[in-house]
């Protein structure tokens, strides 16, 4: 005798037991990060976060899947591919990519956010969280002092200078190490740190992730979109892979980055920006320049209304940084402007 009726109460009770298992295995989550467990939370749809800190916004409950492009942001995204299909008519770049979310709701619009560029620089940023996660069980760690013996100058190659570098014969606790590679994108402070991590922990933050581990053939360059490079940032404004404190930390750090002819520089003076530029020059055997790429990707603080901007852009054939980092000021502007006239109209 047959019971298909029984069949699918069993297939339903199946799906149920999935379903609270997946809901239990989310507030265990939750719990384990040190959620209150009475909480009151909101049921407006938008993502439930705890606040109280400056610079992060934990998450408290595991939110929907981003939405993409919404219509509340459809004069932004109007002005973006404007503004792109200008300055690539004018020469001023040979591409231009854009990727910005609203980190209050999830919302995001782009322009070519999926172009694959070499990260360079920007690429300290996921240092930085390996470092500060492996601090997490080892507080010790960022206390240990590094040699720099100037064997190596990896800032000779680089179009913008730092102002500030690691001295020769002197030594350096990674802490320190990690505060000029991020605030002035010290590449001889990248280049401790580099040598001395576990490269397994630094997989270990691409692959958490779900990110690809960057490759080290030397023949792949451009390997990075700014939708994908995002991930990073978000993590740290969410507080979602590091701990509360180590979070902060790592946007306290960006948002003494030294790079204000970038996204900073389109937003209103005492606005918080947490960012991280990139720059790559590209050249012949013969030492002829021939392709140059900037980038700036960050968190601006706007007033009740935050939100990440990444912006990567090249140049082909090149003339110097000053056309790109022109580029990138525009579109912090301009954005700038319509999440305030949102905010004004709300």
């Amino acid at each position: 005798m047959k019971y298909p009726r029984f069949k699918t109460m069993i297939r339903t009770g199946a799906s149920l037991a999935v379903f609270f298992l997946l809901g239990a295995l989310c507030m265990w989550l939750l719990v384990s990060q040190g959620v209150l467990p009475h909480r009151k939370f909101s049921l407006d749809g938008k993502p439930l976060r705890e606040g109280g800190y400056k610079l992060i916004n934990p998450l408290l409950l595991c939110s929907s899947p981003s939405q993409p492009s919404s219509g509340v942001f459809a004069p932004l995204k109007k002005r973006l591919d404007q503004f792109i299909k200008s300055r690539i008519g004018d020469g001023s770049a040979d591409t231009i990519s854009v990727y910005f979310r609203d980190l209050l709701t999830g919302r995001w619009v782009g322009n070519n956010e999926k172009e694959n560029y070499t990260p360079a620089s920007l690429l300290k940023v996921p240092i930085m969280v390996a470092f500060l996660k492996a601090a997490e069980s080892n507080p010790a760690l960022l206390s240990k002092k590094i040699l720099y013996d100037g064997s190596f100058d990896y800032n000779a190659i680089e179009g913008i200078k730092p102002l500030r570098s690691v001295v020769s014969g002197r030594s350096y606790t990674l802490d320190e190490l990690l505060n000029l590679m991020i605030v002035y994108s010290d590449n001889n402070a990248y280049g401790l740190l580099f040598k001395n991590i576990d490269q397994n922990l630094l997989v270990e933050v691409y692959t958490d992730l779900g990110l690809s581990v960057p490759p080290h053939d030397g023949a792949t360059v451009d390997f990075m979109s700014p939708k994908i490079y995002s991930s990073f940032f978000r993590i740290l404004y969410n507080a979602t892979y590091l701990d509360r404190q180590s979070s902060e930390k790592a946007l306290e750090l960006l948002s003494e980055s030294n790079f204000p002819q970038g996204i900073r520089s389109g937003v209103l003076s005492g606005v918080t920006v947490a960012e991280k530029f990139g720059e790559r020059t590209q050249s012949s055997s013969g030492g002829t320049v021939e392709k140059r790429e900037l980038h700036d990707c960050g968190i601006v603080f706007y007033p009740g209304h935050p939100y990440l901007l990444c912006v990567m852009t090249s140049d082909l054939p090149p003339t110097d940084f000053n056309n790109l980092a022109d580029i990138i000021r525009g579109i912090s502007a301009l954005t700038y402007q319509e999440v305030k006239a949102l905010q004004t109209a709300e």
